[in-house]
C-alpha cells in the first residue's frame, strides 16, 4: 500500500513539473534576412527622398523616431518628423549619391547602419544645386511583425561651413 501511494505521488509530481506542451515557440530570425530587409528599407527610403514623398519616407520610420541632425534641435516622434518633412519637400528636391554600401550590424531586435551619402539639394524654382557629403548612423528597431523601422537617425557633415 505504501509503495502504491509513493508511486502515485511520484507520478503526480512528474506531471506537475513538466513544461506545458502548448507553449508558443519563440520567433527566430536570420541575420542575412534581417540585413536584406534593412537594405530594402534603405532603398525605399532613398526613393521616397528623391520623390519628395512624405508618406514614403514616414513608412520607414518607427513611431518613436528621433532625428538628431547636425546643429539643430532633435525632432521626436513621427508627427513632428512628418511636419519637418512637409516643409523640406515643399521647398527642395533631392538626389542621393551613395558613396559606399552601408555596414549593418544586427543585435537582436536592434540593428545599426553606418553609411556615407552625398546629398544634392536643389531649391524648387532654383538652378543652383548644393551638395554635401554626410556621414550617417541609424538605429533600427524590429517591429512586432518582424519588419524593421528607423528608430534613431543621426548625421553630420564632412566639410566645415556646409550649406545644408
Amino acid at each position: 500500500m505504501l509503495l502504491r501511494s509513493l508511486t502515485a505521488v511520484s507520478i503526480l509530481l512528474l506531471v506537475a513539473c513538466q513544461q506545458p506542451t502548448t507553449s508558443t515557440p519563440s520567433a527566430s530570425f536570420s541575420e542575412e534576412a534581417d540585413i536584406a530587409a534593412i537594405r530594402q528599407l534603405q532603398s525605399d527610403w532613398n526613393l521616397a527622398v528623391e520623390a519628395g514623398s512624405v508618406d514614403g519616407y514616414a513608412a520607414v520610420l518607427d513611431d518613436d523616431i528621433e532625428l538628431l541632425p547636425t546643429d539643430a534641435a532633435p525632432i521626436n516622434g513621427i508627427d513632428d518628423y512628418r511636419a519637418m518633412l512637409n516643409g523640406v519637400f515643399t521647398s527642395d528636391t533631392f538626389e542621393i549619391e551613395v558613396v559606399a554600401p552601408s555596414t549593418i550590424e544586427v543585435d537582436g531586435d536592434r540593428a545599426y547602419a553606418r553609411y556615407d551619402y552625398i546629398i544634392h539639394r536643389t531649391p524648387k524654382g532654383g538652378t543652383e544645386t548644393f551638395s554635401s557629403y554626410r556621414k550617417f548612423l541609424d538605429v533600427m528597431r524590429r517591429q512586432e511583425d518582424g519588419s524593421w523601422r528607423v528608430y534613431k537617425h543621426i548625421w553630420n557633415y564632412n566639410e566645415p561651413d556646409v550649406v545644408p
